[in-house]
């Protein structure tokens, strides 16, 4: 079975896009979506708790990056924007204000399977201002969705109080790629 993604982060980047560049620019990007996946958009039927072939995810970002002529800034973008707005309750600000920025991306290890059911997280060292995660077997993914997942992970620790953060990318998370190594460095 090819791997696939939940609902939920369908509807984040659609709603994150939208709120970035506009309606006409979403209808722009949906146009350029296969039928069953322009007809779930348009329709409303990518349910949040529903999963969805990788692929899809994979032609989300492509369709919304040639909409606008945008690099890996965008996906990276739409990861930031992602986070903040999944982020945005009262108990998650609370969590927020509790943990240490590497306990909390340490906690979201536990969290990437409820959006992809491909791959696992790894903290494989963790300390004050400084934290190296390790992602395996993620098949299918491609370097938008490595890039989304980098922005997501700075905004996350900089919501938890990370000032400067620096995200490198050691290995892998290029297209093809199914591992990535990065680390964060902050003050």
């Amino acid at each position: 079975m090819e791997p696939r993604v939940k609902g939920n982060a369908f509807r984040t980047i659609d709603h994150c896009f939208t709120e970035l560049w506009g309606a006409e620019a979403r209808a722009h990007a949906l146009r350029l979506l296969s039928e069953p996946l322009r007809r779930g958009f348009e329709e409303r039927q990518l349910l949040a708790s529903n999963w969805y072939p990788i692929a899809w995810y994979r032609e989300t970002f492509a369709a919304f990056r040639e909409a606008q002529h945008a690099g890996l800034e965008l996906p990276r973008e739409l990861g930031r924007r992602g986070v903040k707005r999944d982020m945005s309750s009262v108990y998650k600000q609370v969590l927020l204000k509790m943990v240490s920025p590497q306990a909390l991306l340490g906690l979201s290890q536990r969290l990437f399977n409820n959006y992809y059911d491909t791959g696992v997280m790894k903290i494989e060292q963790s300390r004050d201002g400084y934290v190296h995660a390790k992602w395996t077997g993620c098949e299918g993914w491609d370097e938008n969705l490595w890039a989304e997942l980098s922005g997501s992970c700075e905004v996350l620790l900089e919501m938890a109080g990370a000032k400067h953060v620096r995200l490198h990318v050691l290995k892998g998370g290029r297209s093809g790629d199914s591992a990535c190594e990065m680390e964060a460095r902050w003050a």
